[in-house]
């Protein structure tokens, strides 16, 4: 994608139109992705993170506007302009479902001139909306009062986390503002993914502004998605730091009186309130509540999280930390992992301005980031396999190794194309009771643990690439879809 330039992303399965149309946004000067199935389009959209959507309402697999509403109630996309695509006599019959999740809608075939109009008026309401942070592109606070003023009128369990970043100030000012901004942007990729892959399917994720968040969720999830929130966070962040800062493990600094001051690496704060126990009325409380645990949390060393217990008059109780809402990663153990932008960068194979690009469109896309650097032509295929499997410690698995297996046959009928995709693996090879399964993450231990469930093998983790994986996935699903006279 060339400097400047906006992208589009165009689902339409009929050829000529689609021709036509990427014709006009050649034109026009977008970049354009094109799309044939409707359920290519979710993967394909948080892939590209395009800046507008074009969607036929007639897609083969999928309805065009069922897509547009998933697009719309995903955190993660809710802010990118969608069109669609529909023929003049659907119009009137589907307007309610026109008005429930598409920004705009325009006959098909379009006219050229309405056409780059509605694209134009789309992405100019976007740009003004209050409604997304610009560096995150989470929702803002609009979208934050609404999602815990709707939960709070329907009577639901809710949970409110509140996330902060301790010391982040001390690292602004030494490091600029810049090195603060990719900051904010990898913890707002580490708190959605995580909540996309521990929470709820309609749970919430917000930016407030600055190094403040805000989770919603349910008071079942709070904790888990707290805790693991904050091993991603120690584990990672000390990265943005120098050498030397890493190793004595604080920044010297001055304090607001122009003291100096040694201030100890960036930690998290994740304040927790829900009304599993009593009620929560208005904002107002809920904010009080969220308040002092705050102010406790601010007097320990480290990351924590906390819940609310009970609620007497207002006055918030709040106990000693149990143990397993205390969740630290050791120095020994946040400092034995290193991602591999950090291994690839001390093997002198990318600069550390090329890992900044790579980590930004990583954070922004949600692409992994050897696929982001093998993709930005910093490094090969072959240096980011070599780079994965000293982070891994697991072999890598070669596509050209993957052959006809009889029993494999039955291992897939056992472990459903949905769960492959969900975990990111893919059963490759069976040899008696042992499993050969490709993985993108072979550290995931529930992945492991879920297949292990499915086909009472023992299961032998390998990693692949997320295009390899993508290349594996289509292959056997094609061959299945052939078995089956599909």
């Amino acid at each position: 994608m060339s400097i400047g330039k906006r992208k589009a992303l165009l689902a339409e399965h009929e050829a000529g139109i689609a021709e036509i149309i990427q014709y006009l946004l050649k034109a026009w000067d977008y970049d354009t992705v094109i799309i044939a199935k409707g359920s290519a389009v979710l993967d394909a959209v948080r892939r590209e993170q395009p800046d507008i959507i074009i969607i036929a309402w007639n897609l083969p697999d999928i309805d065009g506007l069922k897509i547009s509403k998933i697009l719309k109630e995903d955190f993660l996309t809710a802010h990118i302009p969608v069109i669609i695509l529909i023929d003049k006599k659907q119009i009137r019959k589907k307007m309610l479902e026109i008005e429930q999740g598409v920004d705009d809608y325009i006959a098909n075939p379009p006219d050229p001139i309405d056409l780059e109009v509605r694209m134009e008026l789309a992405l100019r309401r976007t740009s003004h909306q209050l409604y997304a942070n610009a560096l995150t592109k989470l929702p803002g606070n609009k979208q934050i009062e609404k999602a815990i003023h709707s939960r709070m009128e329907e009577k639901k369990l809710f949970s409110v986390a509140y996330y902060d970043i301790d010391n982040f100030k001390s690292f602004n000012d030494k490091y600029g503002y810049m090195k603060g901004d990719s900051v904010i942007r990898h913890v707002a990729y580490i708190i959605a993914t995580t909540v996309k892959r521990y929470g709820n399917l309609n749970d919430f994720v917000g930016h407030i502004g600055g190094d403040d968040f805000v989770v919603v969720t349910t008071p079942d999830k709070d904790r888990l998605i707290a805790s693991e929130s904050i091993l991603a966070f120690n584990r990672a962040i000390h990265f943005h730091y120098s050498r030397e800062d890493r190793g004595r493990t604080y920044v010297v600094s001055k304090d607001r009186r122009g003291n100096v001051v040694n201030m100890p690496l960036m930690s998290i704060s994740i304040a927790i309130a829900n009304n599993k126990h009593f009620p929560i009325k208005n904002m107002v409380e809920l904010m009080e509540t969220i308040t002092e645990i705050k102010s406790y949390l601010k007097t320990l060393p480290g990351s924590n999280f906390l819940v609310n217990r009970r609620q007497i008059e207002k006055n918030v109780f709040i106990g000693n930390i149990d143990i397993e809402e205390k969740a630290i990663v050791n120095k020994e153990e946040r400092f034995k992992h290193k991602p591999l932008g950090q291994i690839l960068l001390e093997s002198q194979i990318i600069t550390i301005e090329q890992l900044e690009i790579a980590l930004n469109k990583h954070w922004t896309t949600g692409q992994k980031i050897g696929q982001s650097i093998i993709g930005l032509g910093m490094a090969s295929s072959g240096d980011v396999v070599r780079a994965l499997e000293s982070q891994f410690n697991v072999p890598h698995f070669d596509i050209r190794n993957l052959s006809e297996n009889g029993e494999l046959k039955e291992i897939i009928a056992k472990v459903s194309f949905e769960i492959m995709k969900h975990y990111g693996v893919l059963p490759v090879r069976k040899d008696k009771n042992v499993l050969l399964l490709a993985m993108l993450d072979p550290k995931n231990m529930e992945a492991v643990a879920k297949i292990k469930n499915l086909t009472g093998c023992v299961i032998t983790p390998l990693f692949v690439l997320e295009s390899e994986f993508t290349e594996i996935f289509d292959r056997i699903l094609k061959k299945e879809k052939a078995d089956k006279g599909l």
